[in-house]
């Protein structure tokens, strides 16, 4: 656990600096989509790429063909988590209107392209 502490501290930030910016913008445009979820949308995404890391990180330390089993897993992980997410968040609210979908893909490429440059910094140090 002590090796993943620098990627949840960029994480945290990274959450905050969005956090902080979905607070300050969605009241200011006209869309779709309540502070709230907002809020909710980011916590899961950085809940779902903590653990995706963590997975994909462990896979980082095995030999080439377990590690790439674990880092498959990790993707496949979080396709799965995403896709309950998205069920349980329209189960919920009844409505994944236009901005909860656009946000929702904004917050996921947002956090991919993080998630991928932390692995490929793990993967050239090793």
């Amino acid at each position: 656990m002590i090796k993943h502490i620098p990627y949840l501290w960029k994480l945290l930030v990274l959450t905050s600096l969005l956090l902080l910016l979905g607070i300050l913008v969605i009241p200011k445009i006209d869309i779709d989509l309540s502070v709230q979820a907002y809020i909710i949308s980011l916590f899961s995404f950085t809940f779902i790429n903590f653990i995706t890391f963590m997975v994909m990180s462990r896979g980082s330390h095995k030999q080439n063909r377990e590690g790439i089993v674990y880092i498959m897993g990790g993707i496949g992980l979080k396709f799965i988590l995403y896709l309950v997410y998205i069920l349980v968040f329209w189960g919920v609210t009844k409505n994944l209107s236009k901005g909860f979908i656009v946000t929702f893909f904004a917050l996921y490429l947002i956090f991919t392209f993080f998630l991928a440059g932390n692995l490929l910094k793990i993967l050239k140090n090793k």
